[in-house]
C-alpha cells in the first residue's frame, strides 16, 4: 500500500532544486542541469514579484519527492478576456499524486477570487511552452515547446478532477522554403529588420497590434513582458552567429524585389534577424511581425544554432490581404538561412484559429501536438 501524500509549499530555492532534480522529465538528459537552472532563476524573480503571485508545490511520500507543480495567478493573464489561474510543471504519475498538487493549485487560487485553472503553461512560457504533450515524442527538444514523458498520464488524471481539453495546438516542421502568396507584397508594405537595441522601443505598438491582431498563431503569445522576454533571450545568442555563411552571397538567393529591397537597406550582420517585420511605408509603423526563437538547446549543447522555432506571428487587422504573413515567412527563411539556419518548426499553433490553420498546414509536416485543460472552480 502506497504511504499517504503530503504537499509543501516551498520558497526554499534548495528544496526546489532537489524536486527538480529527482522528478523532472527531461528527453535529453544532458540538458536538464542547464534547464533546472533557468527555472531556479525564473522561481527567485517570481516569488518576489509585484506582478503576479506564484507558489510551488512539492509532493512528498515520507521523505521521497512524488511529484510537484507550480501555480499561478498572472493580473494579465486572461482566457477568453476572463481572468484566470494557471498551473505548469505538473510532474505526477500517481493519480493522488495529482490530486493533491491540484487541490493545492486551486486553493491558491481561490485565494485570489480566480474561478477558472488552466495548464498547463510552463512559466517561463519562452522556455517551458504550454499544454500537455501527446504527439511526436521522437522529435527532438525544440526551445520553446513544451516536453513531456511519453508514459505520462496527467491528462487522464486531470480529466477524472473535471479539467476538460480545452485548446488544442500543433507544432509544424515548415518544409516549403518559399510561399507562392509571399511572392507579391502589397507595394504600401516593405518589409524588414531593425538592430536589437531598437526592438524595446516598439513595445507598446507590438502590443496593440497583438490584441488587433487578424493573424495571432498563439494567442497568449504577445502579452505584457512578453517582448522583454524575447530580448533577454536574443541577447543570449553569440555574435558569431550573424555572420553571413562564407561564401553565401545573399543577391543571389532569391530575385524577389521586396526582399532585395530589403536586404539592400542595412548591414544584415548587424540586425536582430530572429524578429521580421512589416510597415506601412506611408505612416513607418509597424503592421505585422513575426518572432522566431533560436534553439538554445543547441547553444547549451555546444553545437552551433540550426533551428528556428517560429514562435508568434502578428499582422494587423486593418492590413489583411496584403501578403503580409507569407512575405515575412519569405524574409525570414532566406534571411536566417544566412545565419546557418537549416531547420523551422512553426510551433503551438492554435487549431481554433482558421485563418493561421489554413496559412501554415499547406506548408508543413504535423510533428507535435499539445493540449491545454481548464476547469471552473467553485467557491
Amino acid at each position: 500500500m502506497l504511504q499517504s501524500c503530503e504537499i509543501a509549499e516551498s520558497e526554499d530555492l534548495k528544496e526546489i532544486r532537489h524536486a527538480l532534480s529527482e522528478k523532472l522529465y527531461v528527453p535529453n538528459t544532458v540538458l536538464k542541469p542547464r534547464i533546472i537552472e533557468e527555472l531556479l532563476a525564473f522561481f527567485k524573480r517570481a516569488l518576489q514579484s509585484d506582478q503576479y503571485d506564484m507558489k510551488f508545490h512539492i509532493a512528498y511520500r515520507g521523505n521521497q519527492v512524488s511529484g510537484f507543480v507550480s501555480s499561478m495567478a498572472d493580473k494579465n493573464y486572461t482566457s477568453y478576456s476572463r481572468k484566470c489561474g494557471t498551473f505548469g510543471w505538473l510532474t505526477s504519475y500517481e493519480f493522488d499524486t495529482c490530486k493533491a498538487l491540484i487541490a493545492a493549485c486551486e486553493s491558491h487560487m481561490r485565494s485570489h477570487k480566480l474561478r477558472k485553472a488552466r495548464g498547463a503553461l510552463n512559466y517561463p512560457k519562452i522556455l517551458g511552452g504550454l499544454g500537455f504533450q501527446d504527439m511526436g515524442f521522437n522529435k527532438e527538444m525544440m526551445y520553446g515547446v513544451a516536453f513531456d514523458d511519453p508514459h505520462s498520464k496527467k491528462i487522464e488524471f486531470l480529466e477524472k478532477l473535471g479539467y476538460i481539453k480545452e485548446s488544442e495546438y500543433a507544432c509544424m516542421h515548415v518544409t516549403q522554403r518559399l510561399w507562392s502568396k509571399g511572392k507579391e507584397l502589397d507595394p504600401s508594405i516593405r518589409v524588414g529588420h531593425i538592430p536589437l537595441e531598437e526592438l524595446e522601443a516598439y513595445e507598446d505598438d507590438l502590443l496593440e497590434m497583438g490584441k488587433n491582431s487578424f493573424y495571432s498563431v498563439l494567442p497568449d503569445a504577445f502579452g505584457e513582458g512578453r517582448l522583454f522576454e524575447l530580448i533577454n533571450l536574443y541577447r543570449k545568442v553569440p555574435k558569431s552567429f550573424y555572420a553571413i555563411k562564407e561564401g553565401f552571397d545573399p543577391h543571389t538567393q532569391t530575385d524577389i524585389p521586396y526582399i532585395q529591397e530589403a536586404w539592400n537597406s542595412y548591414d544584415l550582420e548587424n540586425m536582430n534577424t530572429w524578429t521580421h517585420l512589416a510597415f506601412d511605408k506611408a505612416t513607418d509603423t509597424i503592421v505585422g511581425a513575426i518572432f522566431c526563437l533560436p534553439d538554445l538547446y543547441e547553444h547549451w549543447l555546444g553545437l552551433p544554432i540550426t533551428r528556428s522555432n517560429v514562435d508568434t506571428a502578428i499582422v494587423h487587422k486593418d492590413y489583411a490581404g496584403k501578403g503580409i504573413f507569407s512575405a515575412l515567412n519569405n524574409l525570414g527563411r532566406l534571411t536566417l538561412e544566412m545565419n546557418g539556419i537549416t531547420y523551422f518548426e512553426g510551433t503551438t499553433i492554435w487549431y481554433n484559429n482558421q485563418d493561421a490553420v489554413n496559412s501554415i498546414f499547406p506548408h508543413c509536416v504535423h510533428i507535435r501536438r499539445h493540449n491545454v485543460v481548464q476547469k471552473r472552480i467553485k467557491k
